[in-house]
């Protein structure tokens, strides 16, 4: 089925040459197509509408991130195992039945009683977890891995040690308090770091945290990962033929959704569905906005939109009966952008038909019709000569206001002088 000259088709869309994939020859010289074609290079492997296990596969290394190449390796995997790959483009619902099947047989493994080898080597492996060398700190010291890894990934990112640094730099290395000013949203994870972690490395008198005490705590629970990492898997051998056949199930139904999602964004074009990460619809302003993605981080997520000469919200949702609460954007392509300002509710539905409570967070600003960008150049002056009239007014009213203050502190001396009694000189 590989070609070495495959000739491939394409389509235009989002002012772009997207490469069309229409039958299993193109998927499977997917590996000789040029990168700078790929619409995506990676991905993370949360966060959007997507077969959940289907993503857990794909991400191989198990980083958060699914890569280029291991979209290439679930290609693979299905030439290996025989899989016709035009079959993708037409849904069998004898799959369906199948990973029905494989589920089903899962959960019979899972509830049989253990043979006597993998007894023999879970009871050994539990042994093993209660001596000092694993578990330094006995029975706390579980709890104390899982208050490490609430706080790790922010703490690994403050203590990144930038590439370009010199051999010696200037400022002392940073420290993190323990306690005080500290973000709210890692109060009282870091309050649980700092007594079940902290403390039982350092001492009770520890208030601080720095590069070298962080790397001792983190090598100080590696036994402990190590152990846990190494627990041995009952009928290990069936685990990994169920898993086997799992995979296969899932890439059969699912890869070309996702492939459709990352090599092009057909999806996103098409008419009758929704790319993997359209998060909802937001309705605001009599407007009805259904390009909304996930934002895990508004700061850093607004700094590139900024560059992208479009008009994008930002908008925190709350649903008060479930205590929840998210973060993401939506992209306005059409109308007017003048009664969308931080502050301005809306109702936002998920993908699931839930409704959630909106309110604008970030407006990052762009004409999105042209009678908005023939009005802006106008709208710009109007704003500058209203902000010259509003400052000259002000001056003369500051102006104004310091006259009377001087007029009213002169008046008593004026009144405190003796007028002079009538016929005489004063």
């Amino acid at each position: 089925m590989r070609m070495e000259n495959h000739i491939w088709r394409w389509f235009r869309a989002g002012r772009m040459s997207q490469v069309e994939l229409g039958c299993g020859e193109d998927i499977a010289n997917l590996s000789q197509l040029d990168r700078k074609h790929w619409v995506a290079m990676a991905m993370p492997a949360g966060g959007v509408r997507f077969d959940e296990r289907t993503l857990k596969f794909l991400d191989g290394d198990g980083d958060g991130r699914i890569r280029t190449p291991e979209v290439l390796a679930a290609i693979e995997w299905l030439k290996s195992r025989n899989v016709d790959l035009d079959s993708l483009f037409h849904p069998s619902e004898e799959d369906a039945k199948a990973l029905d099947e494989v589920l089903a047989r899962r959960a019979e493994l899972a509830k049989a009683p253990l043979g006597r080898e993998d007894a023999k080597a879970l009871a050994d492996w539990e042994a093993r977890g209660g001596t000092p060398e694993v578990a330094p700190f006995g029975e706390a010291t579980a709890e104390g891995e899982a208050a490490l890894a609430a706080v790790e990934s922010v703490l690994d990112e403050y203590f990144k040690t930038p590439d370009d640094l010199p051999l010696v730099v200037e400022e002392d290395d940073k420290t993190v308090p323990l306690a005080g000013r500290i973000n709210p949203k890692y109060a009282e994870a870091m309050k649980a770091f700092a007594e079940k972690c902290v403390k039982p490395v350092a001492g009770e008198g520890a208030d601080t945290l720095d590069r070298a005490l962080y790397k001792r705590i983190k090598a100080a629970f590696a036994p402990w990962r190590a152990h846990v990492a190494s627990r041995p898997v009952p009928n290990a051998g069936l685990e990994a033929e169920l898993d086997a056949e799992e995979k296969t199930l899932r890439y059969k139904m699912h890869l070309l959704e996702f492939l459709e999602n990352f090599v092009n964004m057909k999806r996103l074009y098409s008419s009758d569905g929704q790319a993997v990460f359209q998060t909802g619809v937001l309705r605001i302003d009599a407007k009805e906005l259904k390009l909304c993605f996930e934002v895990a981080d508004e700061a850093a997520h607004s700094a590139l939109s900024g560059r992208s000469n479009c008009c994008v919200l930002y908008l925190k949702l709350t649903r008060p009966s479930e205590g929840a609460s998210r973060t993401v954007c939506a992209v306005v392509t059409a109308g007017a952008v003048a009664g969308l300002y931080a502050g301005r509710n809306g109702v936002f539905y998920d993908r699931d038909g839930r409704d959630w409570d909106a309110v604008v967070t970030k407006v990052v600003e762009s004409q999105v019709s042209l009678a908005e960008a023939f009005w802006a150049p106008w709208k710009k002056v109007g704003e500058a000569v209203g902000g010259m009239v509003k400052k000259f007014l002000g001056d003369r009213q500051t102006a104004a206001q310091a006259n009377l203050e001087k007029g009213v502190q002169s008046a008593p001396a004026a009144a405190a002088a003796p007028a002079a009694p009538a016929g005489q000189d004063s």
